[in-house]
């Protein structure tokens, strides 16, 4: 984090324990000058969340002077983030399944004195805000709802301007192929419904690599005609790799 400031001794001392003792993180970032939050590299790694940082950077250079909600926020990277580059406000929000992550987020914003603000809320609950926000950042939570539309109506309730998410798909040509006329009506088992590139979804029902809370893994097409069914309209995608993508959308 570019906000890093360096300690004396008896504040370093405190903090490193802060940060043990908030542990485990789930982001590995720089509180203060050489006291990262997750050093020895735990699941999901020492590089996380730099990874996906790198990918999206760019799209983080519309932030200065808007107000942002990152929904999902976790330990707070990416709402910190977005505060040291310039937002005019931060509102970070997570559903309290990773335990004390909203608790690690407001550590980390005092130490590195960035007023962002964290609360525990569902993103099945955002209209509980009572409010817009310039840009909502929505990453590595989609694949873990069991309400995925659901969960997109409620962002298109709070976002006022620009959405960019974050999700695992089906293997991808690295690039949105989508099947001609796929938004408009089909009829059942015509060739477009055969198609591969069809917008679809993979249920999991029994966990993904060991992990519960996974319950569908949409290919591209799907996460591009979902976001359209919601009012989002997606303008750009990067493919990290051939099983991720982010999507940056506006709005109707």
């Amino acid at each position: 984090m570019g906000a890093a400031r360096s300690l004396d001794a008896e504040e370093s001392r405190q903090v490193k324990q802060r940060v043990s003792e908030l542990a485990p993180w789930f982001h590995n970032y720089e509180v203060a000058k050489d006291i990262w939050t997750n050093a020895g590299g735990a699941s999901p790694g020492r590089d996380y969340p730099a990874r996906r940082w790198s990918h999206i950077k760019p799209w983080f250079d519309e932030l200065p002077g808007k107000s942002c909600l990152d929904v999902g926020c976790s330990s707070g990277f990416f709402s910190l983030k977005a505060m040291e580059l310039g937002a005019a406000s931060v509102l970070g929000v997570d559903s309290g399944e990773q335990a004390r992550a909203t608790e690690q987020a407001r550590f980390a914003a005092e130490i590195l004195r960035l007023p962002a603000t964290f609360k525990t809320v569902s993103v099945y609950d955002l209209a509980q805000l009572g409010r817009t926000f310039d840009v909502v950042v929505f990453m590595g939570v989609l694949y873990h709802l069991r309400h995925p539309l659901l969960a997109l109506e409620a962002l298109r309730k709070v976002c006022g301007g620009t959405l960019i998410l974050q999700t695992i798909t089906t293997p991808s040509a690295g690039r949105l192929a989508e099947v001609p006329g796929v938004s408009k009506d089909v009829q059942l088992n015509s060739p477009p419904m055969l198609d591969r590139r069809f917008p679809s979804a993979q249920f999991i029902e029994g966990g993904l690599a060991g992990d519960g809370s996974c319950w569908f893994v949409p290919n591209v097409e799907g996460v591009a005609a979902m976001l359209r069914s919601c009012g989002f309209k997606p303008k750009d995608f990067v493919f990290p790799n051939v099983q991720e993508v982010f999507v940056r959308c506006t709005v109707d």
